[in-house]
Order: C-alpha cells, then sequence, then structure tokens
C-alpha cells in the first residue's frame, strides 16, 4: 500500500482505529527522511505515532534528528515526548553530546527551566553523564534540574 503522506498523517491520529494507525506505522517505517516525523505542525495528533517510529531508529539513522528531539522534550505534554525522551536517555553519548549542550545553551537562553528539567533525564544514563566530565558547567547545570525534579543521582 501506497499513500500520500497527508493521509499518512490522517492515518497516524492517534484517535484513529488502532489497526489503522499500525498499518500507517508499518507504511511510516519505509520513509527514509525522518524529519517530516519531527512533530509535523499540521499533524499533531500524529506525534505519538511518529515518535514511534523514530525511536525504533538506529543511533546512526537518528544522528542528525539529535536537535529536533531535544526540542521535542520541551513540554512532557506534546504526545510522543516520553517515547523520544527514553529513547534518548538509550542513545550514545558521544552522539548526544554537543547537541545536548547547544540546547542546554538555547534553553539558559531563553530561561526555559522546563526544557533544562526534561533534558536532565539524560542524566539517568550514566555514561552519557560521564561523557559529559569535559563540560563541568553543563554538567552541574544539568544535575541541578535533575535532582530537582527527577529525585538523587547516586553518581
Amino acid at each position: 500500500m501506497t499513500v500520500d503522506i497527508d493521509t499518512l498523517f490522517e492515518m497516524l491520529d492517534e484517535r484513529k482505529p488502532i489497526e489503522l494507525q499500525e498499518e500507517a506505522i508499518r507504511e511510516a517505517r519505509k520513509i527514509k527522511s525522518l524529519s517530516i516525523f519531527m512533530q509535523p505542525i499540521e499533524y499533531k495528533l500524529s506525534w505519538k505515532n511518529c515518535a514511534k517510529v523514530i525511536c525504533e531508529k538506529t543511533d546512526e539513522e537518528l544522528n542528525s534528528y539529535k536537535y529536533e528531539m531535544l526540542e521535542w522534550l520541551r513540554d512532557l505534554n506534546w504526545p510522543g515526548a516520553f517515547l523520544i525522551m527514553e529513547r534518548l536517555e538509550k542513545m550514545n553519548p558521544q552522539l548526544l553530546l554537543n547537541a545536548t549542550i547547544y540546547a542546554v545553551k538555547q534553553a539558559l537562553l531563553l530561561k526555559d527551566n522546563e526544557w533544562l528539567t526534561y533534558m536532565s533525564y539524560l542524566l539517568k544514563n550514566k555514561k552519557f553523564y560521564d561523557a559529559l566530565s569535559e563540560e563541568k558547567k553543563y554538567k552541574k547545570i544539568m544535575r541541578r534540574y535533575y535532582e530537582s525534579y527527577w529525585g538523587k543521582l547516586d553518581y
């Protein structure tokens, strides 16, 4: 089955029957350009299913989309945000490090404390925490946000 992109996003709508959503996810997996699944503005109710498609991809496939995925964490009420957050937490820390530092700088400029809090979840992965060693300033900032929201870090 081949469908146009608008029909695909309509099928990915979380209000549609689950069978239709599953069919749409199967179709979406065939699309190589992941940018179209990064929070398509016209189809907010498809975001959770878009996140499912994104989260199935390898670190290498997601490498070009790290910042867009981090932006998804600006609001955990957004459909699919928790899925994206959990996928980022499992990503190779070396691939994620520069994009995260850039996003933290953006969040600090914007005074977006929620975004900083939600990005701090990445510290749950000790390898990511350790990878921040060279970036002591950002490690300290992220740890402070982590512990004020998620709880104490044991390392």
